[in-house]
């Protein structure tokens, strides 16, 4: 029966509903990062528990339970651990970030005046120098205040962290179960002909991979290798620098360079002559390429996400939702780019009803 538009009957049932459906999403909101991240994981993790399940003549539940054990030993301690060590290095950096490691600093600046390459150079940079090392002593102690305050309270926030972790782990157990139930019911959902919800979750799956794949594994791999070089060339801090190289890997032009090439530089101020060429070299020739090797071998074929697009989402995600935002960025602007494929798709098809119609 086609409902009266025109009743009151109709519009109470209306507003009746859009209280209730509000009236949910209020009741779910303090939740919606452990949904949103279960969902996530449960859509790249899915085709591994099939697997599993497969493996195991279709018991569903231990292999969830499989699944999420190999998540948690091969992926989530190993970034915590990563990201504790990280912390303890952001921890030595600025306890050291003091006016006497500046005057160091400026002290290396200085000596650049003697050097035959930099001598001619020196006199146009030595005003800004100054005017820098006479205004630096009454910011330093606010900078230090401030950043000493933040990593403060990931303390706070540590116990809530942790119960989001398990619950997010307990949610993507049922999310796994029910998979093809779930993607089923979003088939239903979606607002667009039958014959193209197909095509339209492919294409959906085919952002969300490009995304993770071609993106956020390469910025990790590229982290991964700047690591090792890091450490067998003795930089300092070598797990914040890879981090850095990881997010300048978003960068537009410039990329990991943004990072590795100042490493080189400050080799070459210290006098570490064979540091600094190796440095640039190992760099340039590793880390540097793989943005062009693997990135290209992963989503050959796939949607290809703009490089600007994607700078913009990491460094969105990182300002609205901290650390977790170089990954929540990404995938927010996948899931974006997504509604915008299933609008253009409903245009195209009342193109096509009103050219055949027509």
């Amino acid at each position: 029966m086609v409902p009266n538009f025109f009743s009151l009957k109709f519009y109470l049932s209306l507003t009746l509903s859009i209280i209730i459906l509000l009236a949910f999403i209020y009741l779910l909101k303090p939740f919606f990062g452990v949904i949103f991240w279960a969902g996530i994981l449960s859509f790249f993790m899915y085709p591994l528990f099939k697997k599993i399940n497969r493996l195991l003549r279709y018991h569903k539940s231990i292999s969830a339970l499989f699944t999420i054990l190999i998540f948690v030993l091969f992926i989530l301690i190993p970034s915590i651990l990563f990201f504790l060590l990280l912390y303890t290095q952001l921890q030595n950096v600025i306890f050291n970030l003091n006016l006497s490691f500046f005057e160091k600093l400026f002290l290396i600046f200085s000596n650049l005046k003697n050097k035959l390459i930099f001598s001619h150079i020196y006199p146009y940079i030595e005003p800004y120098i100054q005017n820098l090392q006479n205004q630096l002593p009454q910011h330093i102690s606010n900078l230090i205040q401030y950043i000493v305050h933040s990593l403060g309270n990931i303390f706070i926030t540590t116990f809530g962290t942790i119960f989001n972790m398990v619950l997010t782990l307990f949610t993507l157990f049922y999310f796994l179960i029910d998979g093809e139930k779930i993607l089923n019911i979003t088939k239903e959902l979606l607002p667009v002909e039958s014959s193209s919800k197909e095509n339209l979750l492919k294409k959906i799956s085919e952002i969300l991979k490009a995304i993770l794949y071609g993106s956020v594994l390469t910025s990790i791999v590229q982290g991964v290798l700047a690591l090792i070089i890091y450490l067998v060339l003795s930089v300092p801090q070598p797990f914040l620098f890879a981090f850095l190289t990881m997010l300048a890997s978003y960068m537009p032009f410039l990329g990991t360079t943004f990072i590795w090439l100042p490493l080189s530089l400050y080799f070459l101020f210290i006098g570490s002559y064979l540091k600094a060429i190796l440095l640039f070299l190992l760099c340039a020739l590793t880390v540097a390429q793989i943005d062009n090797i693997l990135k290209p071998f992963i989503i050959s074929g796939k949607t290809k996400i703009h490089n600007l697009l994607m700078f913009f989402a990491v460094l969105g995600g990182i300002y609205r939702f901290g650390i977790t935002g170089l990954f929540l960025g990404p995938i927010i602007l996948g899931l974006f780019l997504s509604i915008l494929e299933i609008y253009r798709s409903l245009l195209n098809s009342k193109e096509n009803t009103s050219d055949s119609l027509s």
